[in-house]
């Protein structure tokens, strides 16, 4: 699935999501699983079995109209047919469009495809009939593969004089997600032609730390940038990329496979706050430009310095670097981690390094680390303005 103008820095609340995980370190394994059994070991009836209510089938309708697909042709060359590439939302009346990044991006040249074209039809057919429109990136963010783009209606065409008033889609809230809630992928995929595809899922889990929506839903290529929409035709993922559990098959024994034999397949969606994110971005950065005259700051104030924390997290018992484990800065004698609290904080890396994603002011800070195995530590510490390099041991939890 996975495959200008700015590189946005999602500021989604990511102190929210540390303190969730330092309150709840060992129920990130639940959140990977589903449950699958009752009480008596019986299965329980899948949702995909249940019928669907008309009040969900008008919802889930109305999203569909608001799903079309991106044509992309590279620049310089006129006479070029465009192709379609993939799938894309609107996600605000006045024509703005989410997808992702890697369906606009042309990997072949390095660039944003030339030409970026969206279909858009009520019915989901992409067909001559549907209106046509010019897309134009506004805000991108490679990290999150994600992007925002703003519908420009092609001069001469129907789009043209219709209204500038755009059936878009609302945002739900993809933090309120929970394991098995329903959800329905909108999109285009490759192999169904240029109508609109509706397929039914489940939420399996989330991947919090990484920003993800695991689910069964189907997605092949062309799904890419559509949208994952919850039982109300709320928005509350984009979908991204798909994992596939794979094995090769060698029948002869000669180090060479013959054939691959899938197993199954998990979608990943991108959550829909970061969408919203990018809009109150793409809102401040629209407010900027109409300041005239922006604020002079005043000679005699200067910025207070900050330093970077570093160090690496390590076994009490062995000295063997902690991979994964946790690291937060508190203000100075604070107990409870919140996000008030909680001023920055880094993860561990697979030799047990860490640098935290914030710098600080020399002072005094609590340090709190947790890591899965073992002890949580807390400790007070002092930083000047030389920085500190810290060296933090975990004890391994005894077992009880």
């Amino acid at each position: 699935m996975a495959g200008a103008q700015s590189r946005l820095k999602i500021k989604t609340p990511a102190a929210a999501v540390v303190v969730a995980l330092f309150a709840a370190y060992a129920s990130a394994a639940y959140q990977e699983t589903s449950p699958r059994q009752t009480q008596g070991g019986k299965p329980p009836q899948s949702k995909k079995q249940a019928g669907l209510t008309p009040e969900i089938r008008a919802h889930v309708r109305q999203a569909v109209s608001a799903v079309g697909l991106i044509f992309v042709r590279a620049s310089g060359d006129p006479n070029q047919p465009p192709r379609p590439r993939g799938s894309a939302v609107i996600v605000r009346k006045d024509g703005i469009v989410a997808t992702n990044w890697h369906v606009i991006f042309d990997s072949r040249s390095g660039r944003i495809f030339g030409d970026l074209l969206f279909t858009l039809s009520p019915d989901g057919n992409a067909s001559s009939t549907s209106l046509h429109y010019r897309l134009k990136p506004v805000l991108l963010n490679k990290e999150y593969d994600l992007a925002l783009l703003r519908i420009e209606p092609e001069a001469g065409s129907r789009a043209a004089q219709a209204s500038t008033v755009f059936q878009a889609v609302a945002i739900g809230d993809s933090k309120a997600v929970r394991l098995l809630d329903d959800l329905f992928i909108i999109g285009f995929p490759e192999k169904g032609g240029l109508t609109v595809t509706v397929n039914r899922g489940t939420v399996e889990g989330r991947d919090i730390l990484g920003n993800w929506i695991k689910t069964d839903g189907r997605m092949i290529h062309g799904n890419s940038g559509g949208a994952a929409v919850n039982a109300r035709g709320e928005l509350i993922g984009i979908p991204t990329k798909v994992v596939a559990d794979s094995q090769p098959i060698d029948r002869d024994g000669d180090g060479f496979p013959e054939d691959v034999r899938v197993f199954g397949a998990v979608g990943f969606l991108r959550p829909s706050h970061l969408i919203s994110a990018m809009l109150a971005e793409l809102d401040s950065q629209v407010t900027r430009q109409l300041q005239v005259e922006p604020a002079t700051p005043t000679p005699t104030m200067a910025a207070a310095p900050t330093v970077n924390i570093r160090g690496i997290v390590k076994s009490a018992a062995d000295g063997k670097p902690v991979a994964g484990a946790l690291v937060g800065l508190l203000s100075s004698g604070a107990r409870q981690i919140t996000e008030s609290t909680l001023l920055t904080w880094g993860t561990a890396n697979a030799d047990g390094e860490f640098i935290l994603n914030k710098p600080v002011p020399p002072g005094s800070y609590t340090l709190k680390t947790k890591a899965l195995g073992y002890d949580a530590s807390e400790r007070e510490i002092k930083i000047d303005e030389n920085g500190l390099k810290l060296v933090i041991e975990l004890k391994p939890s005894q077992p009880k």
